[in-house]
């Protein structure tokens, strides 16, 4: 018999969608995070209050892609999504940070923890990409049919 998934041994679609709440309102409550940069202030000021159901959505959905389950990401690539942000690495540490006190609090087991801090880390370039001083993100120059 195969292993059991990440997404099955994090619970499944509801225990990773609490998580994912938990996690996006401890974001709000960051200023390192929130006051970072000019962008990320609109963002969390403005923008995101009235998005915050949605993102928690595609978050939850986005997680449960990756860990194995039974659903299929469909939202915009991370780099896209993040780049206009302009987050730096070290709010992105900041991020993780917040991620690894949440997993925390829900008592997810140090293995699990570990699977998904590390692949939370794997994306810091993308999402970090748009902080590179004259960065473009060339993905929009791309023609389109």
């Amino acid at each position: 018999m195969a292993e059991p998934t990440l997404y099955e041994r994090l619970g499944g679609i509801f225990a990773i969608a609490a998580v994912v709440d938990d996690f996006s309102d401890r974001l709000l409550k960051n200023p390192k995070i929130v006051e970072a940069t000019p962008e990320l202030h609109e963002w969390h000021t403005v923008t995101y209050q009235g998005r915050l159901p949605g993102l928690k959505w595609l978050r939850t959905l986005w997680v449960a892609s990756l860990a194995g389950g039974p659903f299929q990401y469909t939202g915009r690539e991370l780099r896209d999504a993040h780049f206009d942000l302009k987050i730096p690495p070290a709010v992105f540490d900041e991020v993780a940070e917040e991620l690894r006190l949440t997993l925390e609090h829900f008592q997810v087991p140090e293995r699990e923890r570990g699977e998904v801090l590390g692949a939370f880390a794997g994306w810091k370039g993308e999402v970090t990409a748009g902080s590179e001083p004259g960065a473009t993100n060339w993905r929009r120059w791309r023609s389109r049919p």
